[in-house]
C-alpha cells in the first residue's frame, strides 16, 4: 500500500510539526538505532525506515510489530500509534497525570494502555534510566498481549515485556545510538558505530562497509587484549535470526597474542567492508537483515568484578533493488 494512502485517515486527526525535542519519548533520527535481548535469548533491531509530514515516523519493528507508524509530538510527549484499522490512537501524553487511561489497538490482544508512573528507574543492559514513563496494559487475551513497557526521556523505548503461553517474555535495550550518543558507556570508552544506510541497493553496489570507533575518555590508558590477528568481525543475520555472511569467513588470521592500546584523549576505529553474498558466495536475497560487527578484543578495567565488557554495536539493513525506467 502506497505510504500515503496508509495514513491518510489518521493524518486527517493530526498536525504535522518540526522535529522532536531533545527529551523525546520516542527515536527520531534516522541514524539512530536501537538493539534489544529478550529473556528467551532473542535479539532485536530497532530503526527508522520511513517518515512522512515531520512527525509522522514508521519504525522496522515496534513492541514486535514489523514497519510500525507512530506519531510522534513536535515536543516529544505525545506518541500516536497506527492501528490494524488505520487510525491514529494515543498510546500516551506524558503531560498526562499519572493513571490516565488511553484506549489503543496495539494488536488483537491490546486495547488499553494505562499510564502507571512517570519516575520509575529501569536498568538494562544499555545502563540506567531514571524518571521513565511506564505503561500497563490491558487486553482481551488470557496469554497474549502486551503487559508493560518503559519509555526514558531522550532516549525512548527502554524496555517491555508481553505475556505467552511460556509465561512472561520481556525485552531489554542492549545497544542505541542516540544522536551523538552511544549506549551503554563503558569506564571511560565512547563507542561510536558507522553503519551502512538502513537500504541498499544490490545493483548499485556489492558490499556495505561498518565500523566501531572507540575514543578515551579516561584519565588512564586503555588496553584491548587480542588472542589473534583479528580485531573485528562483521555480522549480518536475516530476518529470523540465522547468520547469512560473516565478514572473515574465508579469511586466516595469526595466532600470536597481541594488544593495542588507546591513550587518554584518543580513539581507535575497526572496521571494514562486508560483501553482499551468504556463507556460501551466493548473492543475497531482498529482504530485511540485522548487520552487527564486534570487536574481538577483551576489555576487563581494574574496578571491574566483570572479565569481560563485550565492545559490539548492530543495526538494521534492508536490501532491496533499483527499479529500471522504461
Amino acid at each position: 500500500m502506497n505510504t500515503f494512502s496508509k495514513i491518510t485517515v489518521a493524518v486527517s486527526t493530526l498536525i504535522a510539526g518540526v522535529a522532536a525535542s531533545a527529551d523525546s519519548y520516542l527515536m527520531a533520527s534516522p541514524g539512530d538505532y536501537r538493539s534489544f535481548k529478550s529473556s528467551h535469548d532473542n535479539t532485536l533491531s530497532v530503526s527508522l525506515i520511513n517518515t512522512m509530514g515531520g512527525n509522522w515516523k514508521q519504525y522496522s519493528s515496534f513492541f514486535g510489530q514489523k514497519n510500525q507508524w507512530l506519531w510522534l509530538s513536535s515536543d516529544g510527549q505525545e506518541i500516536y500509534w497506527l492501528s490494524e484499522s488505520q487510525k491514529a490512537e494515543l498510546l500516551f501524553n506524558a503531560d498526562d497525570p499519572v493513571g490516565t487511561e488511553y484506549r489503543v489497538q496495539i494488536d488483537g490482544c491490546t486495547e488499553r494502555a494505562k499510564l502507571a508512573s512517570k519516575s520509575d528507574a529501569v536498568k538494562v543492559g544499555a545502563g540506567m534510566f531514571e524518571q521513565s514513563v511506564r505503561l500497563d496494559f490491558s487486553g482481551y487475551c488470557y496469554d497474549e498481549g502486551l503487559e508493560s513497557a518503559w519509555f526514558a526521556p531522550g532516549v525512548g523505548l527502554v524496555k517491555w515485556s508481553k505475556d505467552s503461553v511460556l509465561g512472561s517474555v520481556v525485552f531489554e535495550l542492549e545497544h542505541a545510538k542516540v544522536g551523538n550518543m552511544t549506549l551503554p558507556n563503558q569506564d571511560g570508552i565512547e563507542l561510536s558505530a558507522q553503519f551502512p544506510a538502513e537500504t541498499v541497493m544490490l545493483n548499485n553496489q556489492k558490499s556495505v562497509e561498518a565500523s566501531i570507533t572507540l575514543i578515551n575518555h579516561s584519565d588512564e590508558a586503555i588496553t584491548l587484549d587480542f588472542t589473534s590477528g583479528q580485531t573485528f568481525d562483521i555480522y549480518l543475520y536475516d530476518d529470523s535470526g540465522e547468520l547469512v555472511s560473516l565478514w572473515s569467513s574465508e579469511m586466516m588470521f595469526t595466532q600470536a597474542l597481541h594488544s593495542k592500546t588507546i591513550k587518554p584523549g584518543e580513539a581507535e576505529r575497526f572496521g571494514g567492508e562486508l560483501q553482499l553474498v551468504d556463507l556460501g558466495g551466493n548473492q543475497l536475497e531482498i529482504g530485511s537483515y540485522k548487520i552487527k560487527i564486534e570487536i574481538k578484543g577483551s576489555f576487563a578495567p581494574e574496578a571491574s568484578s566483570f572479565s569481560h565488557i563485550p565492545l559490539s554495536a548492530e543495526s538494521a539493513l534492508h536490501i532491496d533493488t533499483t527499479m529500471g525506467h522504461y
